[in-house]
């Protein structure tokens, strides 16, 4: 077992041997020194675990002594015990404020100082082993900080390459789009023309077949375009008042082939004087899609009504079909399409449509909720809620 090497220093001999005689039992390796200069020279050349320091000496006193220690780094948590004849508050303090741990009295109680001694060694040898423990919990943060920092830097790395991929696709997809289109609107005009000059009642309804296939494809070109920029935050909004009424009337004058082929008709009832807070070109695609929706799904010959009510600050706009029920988890698969896992993503339901994916993301984007509520009579209501302006 190692022994605690203890620094005694007094200038009295006698004092010394006192000392070692009672520490002479007990497992500590004894050193001295009669002057302050000579304790401080030991100091320097060696180490120590403790100090028992007489204050009075003549040249440089314990005071001056334990200053100097407590200024050193190498001898600064050495424990000093003092050793004096004085008793008084005075002396007692000045010896804390200058970096004293203790004290104890002459005459030496045997029982005293071999307590006070053992006691500040075992508190060294815990300071030592907290500051070690310390140290390596440092080297650990340290070491993990470097690894969280090069993971950090990866993850950079992937992230800034997924944005670049990100950004191609969207390129892509915008060239496609605009590659297709003016061919598209070509196909779109001559049958506008054929439309006006086929006489044939056979041949004009393929044309009008090849016309509403063509828009369609226009539609679900713009859809995914617009899908890409909701979803990644690339739409810039811009936020105006708009007359709702309005806004139901365009999006649904584009769904004229569409509510002929169904054979459905469409209500609006709808205050002119009902006016929203949002952006016209995402409002617009939203309520063309809800419409849509809702036309695509209704039975044949039924009704498609589209109302509005206030309620507080906000307008509620909501479009009720009597199509079938969305099934059981529908609405979530279309709410959250992006949400899901690739494989989570392979049912098949009745009413999913992109449009209504837009319509998720466009309400996202306006901070506002869709609902789709299930009628007892039967029949779908699609709703959202936006302030008024």
């Amino acid at each position: 077992m190692k022994k605690h090497r203890i620094l005694i220093v007094d200038d009295i001999p006698e004092n010394i041997k006192v000392l070692q005689a009672i520490l002479s039992d007990s497992s500590y390796e004894i050193q001295y020194a009669l002057n302050g200069k000579d304790a401080l020279m030991f100091c320097v050349a060696d180490s120590f675990d403790l100090i028992l320091l007489d204050i009075m000496m003549p040249e440089m006193d314990g005071y001056e002594v334990c200053k100097y220690l407590k200024s050193k780094d190498k001898t600064k948590d050495i424990p000093i015990i003092y050793l004096t004849a004085k008793v008084d508050s005075e002396d007692i303090v000045k010896g804390f404020e200058t970096g004293a741990q203790d004290y104890v009295t002459k005459p030496f109680n045997p029982q005293e100082l071999i307590a006070r001694v053992n006691t500040h060694l075992e508190l060294k040898h815990k300071n030592e082993s907290l500051k070690f423990m310390n140290l390596q919990l440092e080297e650990r943060v340290a070491a993990r900080t470097m690894e969280l920092q090069e993971t950090n830097g990866e993850l950079k790395e992937a992230n800034l390459q997924l944005a670049k991929l990100e950004d191609a696709k969207n390129d892509f997809l915008s060239l496609m789009s605009t590659e297709l289109r003016e061919p598209l609107n070509g196909i779109v005009g001559f049958a506008d023309m054929l439309e006006f000059s086929i006489k044939n009642k056979t041949n004009l309804k393929y044309v009008r077949f090849i016309k509403q296939a063509v828009e369609k494809l226009i539609g679900v070109s713009d859809i995914a375009l617009l899908l890409s920029a909701l979803r990644f935050e690339r739409y810039e909004m811009k936020v105006q008042g708009l007359p709702v009424y309005e806004i139901v009337k365009n999006s649904s004058d584009k769904l004229r082939g569409l509510i002929t082929e169904r054979k459905v008709k469409l209500k609006i009832d709808i205050p002119k004087n009902y006016i929203i807070r949002g952006d016209e070109r995402l409002l617009l695609v939203c309520m063309e899609k809800i419409i849509e929706n809702a036309i695509t799904n209704a039975p044949s010959r039924s009704e498609v009504y589209v109302g509005a009510e206030l309620m507080g600050q906000k307008i509620k706009v909501f479009v009720k079909d009597a199509g079938t029920h969305f099934a059981a988890g529908e609405v979530n698969y279309t709410f959250r399409f992006f949400d899901l896992e690739k494989n989570e993503r392979t049912e098949e339901f009745k009413r999913f449509s992109p449009g209504l994916v837009a319509v998720k993301l466009v309400m996202d984007l306006h901070k506002a909720k869709v609902d789709v509520e299930n009628l007892k009579e039967g029949g779908v209501c699609v709703s959202f809620l936006l302030p008024e302006y």
